[in-house]
């Protein structure tokens, strides 16, 4: 029998001969849950300040958790060393671990992670505990859409009704979920439940979100009955789940994980050789790629580059706006020639309001980073528009979250509130994790030109501390200028420039790993504190900001290089 550490709802370790509550200790399960769901070891300074801020000694309580740990945990499992590392004996599994993986647990716990647990004078544990009971409360909606699926699949229509049911009171405001319980409900022959079903998902977004949801929710309602048609080994839908699990799990914040079942999902598609299937994978995983590992990671735009091909072969229009709009979006970011591209995805999306609200935020974000402000804020209008009339709220978040920006640039702070707190009332419905450093780094920098630097430094430790678990290099980055900007602001240069420095990537004649307007807006922060503290690196820094500026086309930082050497020659 496998011996499972649970760790959803109430702790305990389930061993053959039952359960066992050791170890002992609100400390010791929140170190627990730490080891368990980071990354990489832990560093006992890191660890200590999170769960012992106001320990006299914070080694030594760190030490005698550590301890009582060991002790509740042998002989299945090993912990120690600096930084502190977990290892699980062979057949022993952590069941968030497994969620987040896209798997059922292992104990059939469903429950919250460390459920009731609560360490008020840990504030920074208390803000990774509720960031991991997102993650994990998004990767079971995500296994159980896939369930609900298989059960369909395989012609267990009251299964899958009853997984639906749950679903839909997890998350009653994700029209999916909805889709899922009708077309189930239809699935089982019961089509007055099923068209109930789907009055009642109008009513509930009309008297919650003053919309209607997509006529999705509708048509459900007239799927055949018996479930889904299938290849005979149900190769195809287990691929497409995959993709779905692999993106979900990605979006709630664990990339890795997600990462690695969109990678499955590639392979399956490719044992399937379904060109459409492996299209729809491909552009998946290039998708979540460019947007969380690097901007112009080699894998990632060879998986777009592949899906754009693979969908103009099948015609597949849906997967080919896609690809053509990531493609696009990388070239913006890299600041190369993206109209051609970004051309063809507009007309691909042409008839399809979501896809066409996400081709026209990326034209925004290029017509912003050529400093024409006007101009991004009218496409961007439009893509707000058309998200909201598709139901998609995370598409509108981004380019709500653009326009601040665009505001911000024009010196219109009022109009950014308002975006960025829409965005961030969005972000929340949708727990949409991977998004939310920059909705609160863009809300701090609003506190900041108020001179709220309380308001402003909560925010960009939140966004910091998210950053660096989702381990996303432009949100690092614009964190990074963040808390540069704040230290700047209170007075301390050195501070700030730390802080900077960290944030810019020098890249040389290499592609750059984030977007260059993010560099950009970096270097001319480093510059702005160097000129005004005179330290002795300005001239250096001004000169970098107006090379970047000049490669990478953007006049309004090229303005600024001007401002800031006049300045100097003062």
């Amino acid at each position: 029998m496998a011996v499972i550490i649970q760790l959803l709802g109430r702790p305990g370790i389930l061993r053959e001969h039952g359960r066992d509550d050791r170890p002992r200790g609100r400390k010791a399960w929140s170190l627990l849950a730490v080891l368990a769901l980071s990354d990489r070891p832990v560093s006992r300074h890191a660890l200590g300040r999170m769960l012992f801020p106001q320990a006299d000694d914070a080694p030594a309580a760190l030490r005698w958790v550590l301890s009582e740990l060991r002790r509740g945990l042998r002989p299945d499992a090993v912990i120690g060393g600096d930084p502190v590392r977990l290892e699980l004996a062979p057949g022993t599994v952590v069941d968030a671990r497994q969620v987040l993986s896209g798997q059922v647990a292992t104990g059939g716990e469903t429950g919250e992670l460390l459920a009731g647990l609560t360490l008020p004078d840990c504030p920074e544990f208390e803000l990774w505990l509720a960031n991991q009971r997102e993650r994990v409360a998004l990767a079971t909606q995500a296994t159980m859409r896939a369930a609900v699926g298989t059960e369909l699949g395989a012609g267990r229509p009251t299964e899958a009704v009853r997984l639906a049911r749950l679903l839909v009171q997890a998350a009653p405001l994700d029209e999916r979920h909805h889709v899922l319980l009708v077309k189930a409900l239809a699935a089982a022959g019961d089509r007055r439940s099923a068209r109930a079903a789907a009055v009642a998902c109008a009513r509930l977004f009309a008297e919650e979100l003053g919309i209607q949801p997509s006529p999705r929710v509708r048509e459900a309602a007239r799927a055949p009955a018996g479930g889904l048609t299938l290849l005979p080994d149900g190769r195809r839908l287990t691929a497409r789940l995959e993709i779905e699990t692999g993106k979900a799990v990605a979006a709630a914040g664990a990339v890795a994980d997600g990462l690695e079942r969109l990678r499955l999902a590639v392979k399956l598609a490719d044992d399937l050789g379904d060109p459409v299937v492996q299209g729809e994978a491909n552009v998946a995983l290039g998708l979540t790629t460019v947007h969380t590992v690097a901007l112009t990671d080699p894998d990632g735009v060879a998986a777009l580059r592949l899906a754009r091909d693979l969908s103009r072969a099948t015609g597949d229009r849906a997967t080919a706006a896609t690809a053509w709009r990531e493609l696009g979006f990388v070239a913006t970011g890299a600041r190369r020639g993206a109209g051609a591209v970004l051309r063809q995805a507009r007309e691909l999306a042409d008839g399809d309001d979501a896809k066409l609200a996400a081709t026209l935020c990326v034209e925004a974000i290029a017509l912003l980073d050529s400093g024409r402000f006007d101009a991004a804020v009218r496409r961007l209008n439009r893509s707000i528009e058309l998200a909201d009339s598709a139901g998609e709220p995370r598409k509108a978040a981004l380019a709500l979250t653009q326009r601040a920006r665009a505001y911000l640039a024009a010196g219109d702070p009022a109009e950014a509130r308002a975006d960025v707190e829409r965005a961030a009332a969005l972000v929340a419905d949708q727990r949409w994790n991977a998004f939310l450093p920059f909705v609160l780094a863009v809300s701090a920098e609003l506190d900041l030109l108020e001179n709220r630097f309380d308001a402003a430094g909560e925010q960009l430790a939140t966004a910091w501390t998210s950053a660096v678990q989702l381990a996303d290099p432009c949100w690092l980055a614009i964190t990074g200028r963040g808390l540069g900007l704040l230290a700047a602001r209170q007075g301390d240069p050195a501070g700030a420039i730390q802080w900077l420095d960290s944030a810019y990537h020098r890249t040389d004649h290499l592609p750059p790993q984030v977007c260059r307007w993010i560099d950009a807006a970096t270097i001319d922060t480093i510059c702005e504190v160097a000129t005004t503290y005179r330290l002795p690196r300005a001239a250096a820094s001004v000169a970098e900001l107006a090379a970047l500026a000049e490669h990478a086309r953007m006049p309004q930082y090229a303005a600024r290089a001007r401002a800031f050497q006049h300045r100097l020659n003062l």
